[in-house]
């Protein structure tokens, strides 16, 4: 049996040392970097129907979707060398029953499942299986920005800043308009110019802002002020940009505010909405509910789930006035894993007994009527 290494999708890059500033300041060890578009599926094998609203959505690194119709299809993309490929933890939301299409969302979901290989050419994709059969093929759509930095993006890293209370300010950075860039960490509206020069060359000039004066955020403000005329290269991957100086140091990582992972509408962002890592739960030992990888995923209200530990879960969550949270109609796929059954077992008991939450940055604690503790976790994109 011949056994090769996936690799997780984190982009595992390796900073070039040249400044050249036509070369791009990351390049994946993997070559991924193309894949990361919504794409139109255009072929699909065993569906020989016409295939009206099917596409996949590859622009989120992390977590990936594909849409049949009105069915949402979930899947975490792994890669690895000679363009391998896995999507795994396939999971289908169904929509309405008026507009649901279950062949082929049946004939979709196995043909993900099945996947193996990918090719890129000229801006179409295939993904093949592992005896060579052409699975599906698709275009980039025209919904796709292509790679476009003219986008308002969230703000999830900056170079010096390691509190965790900055994400609570909603830090942005806004380039739809070039010629009147913005950006904001907590206190004032910063306003700057940004020149862009194919293919990954930027440079931001002109910074100005209001002179309110803000305690708490008057640090970041300032890490921000100082890094912005450094910026000498851009890179943009799917829903995920990064700022560099000229030698490829990182200065800011953004997400884009329309990522269907990160949730982010300006300032109705709500920070409960993330995908959660579990690192406590109550009677099991937390060295192995982090080894594990159980996660509660709040990101879309409608598509809540997470990982129990060895298997998938669904279940449905409702939020009340002030910190409340309840989660009911808990249910899991059926894998039987001896070396994290513990952590599932309590992870099902728990999940029903939960009565509120309370969130401090980047961490959050789920706690019972009584105020107990049941289980802590921290955000999936803090690291």
């Amino acid at each position: 049996m011949k056994i090769y290494l996936i690799y997780p999708v984190l982009l595992c890059a390796a900073i070039l040392t040249a400044c050249n500033r036509k070369t791009p300041p990351l390049v994946s060890t993997l070559k991924t970097e193309e894949l990361h578009h919504k794409w139109r599926i255009t072929e699909l094998d065993g569906y020989a129907q016409p295939l009206p609203q099917t596409g996949l959505d590859l622009r989120n690194v992390y977590r990936s979707f594909a849409v049949a119709g009105c069915d949402t299809l979930a899947f975490t993309p792994r890669f690895g060398h000679h363009n391998r490929i896995a999507l795994d933890e396939l999971m289908v939301y169904s929509g309405s029953r008026n507009c649901r299409n279950d062949a082929l969302s049946k004939v979709l979901k196995e043909n993900l499942a099945a996947a193996y290989r990918f090719n890129l050419n000229g801006g179409q994709l295939e993904l093949i299986s592992r005896q060579g059969r052409s699975l599906l093929k698709a275009v980039i759509g025209p919904e796709d920005e292509k790679g476009s930095i003219r986008r308002w993006w969230s703000i999830v890293k900056m170079i010096n800043v390691s509190s965790d209370s900055f994400a609570l300010r909603h830090p942005f950075i806004d380039f739809t308009d070039l010629s009147a860039s913005a950006a904001f960490v907590g206190c004032n509206q910063l306003r700057f110019t940004t020149t862009i020069a194919a293919p990954f060359s930027i440079s931001i000039s002109r910074v100005s802002g209001t002179y309110k004066y803000c305690r708490d955020a008057a640090g970041f403000e300032s890490v921000l002020i100082k890094a912005l005329p450094l910026v000498a290269k851009y890179q943009v991957i799917g829903h995920r940009m990064k700022l560099f100086d000229k030698e490829n140091a990182l200065l800011l990582e953004a997400v884009a505010a329309d990522d269907p992972g990160a949730d982010l509408q300006g300032s109705t962002w709500d920070p409960l909405r993330r995908e959660w890592m579990l690192k406590k739960l109550d009677g099991v030992d937390g060295a192995l509910v982090i080894r594990s990888g159980a996660s509660i995923n709040l990101t879309n209200p409608g598509q809540t789930g997470g990982m129990a530990g060895c298997n998938r879960a669904l279940f449905t969550v409702k939020t009340g006035a002030g910190a409340s949270i309840r989660f009911s109609a808990i249910a899991t796929t059926k894998k039987f894993c001896t070396k994290f059954m513990k952590v599932e077992e309590r992870y099902q008991a728990l999940l029903p007994q939960i009565r509120s939450y309370e969130l401090n940055g980047h961490f959050i604690r789920f706690k019972d009527a009584a105020g107990k503790i049941l289980a802590e976790a921290v955000a999936a994109d803090w690291d």
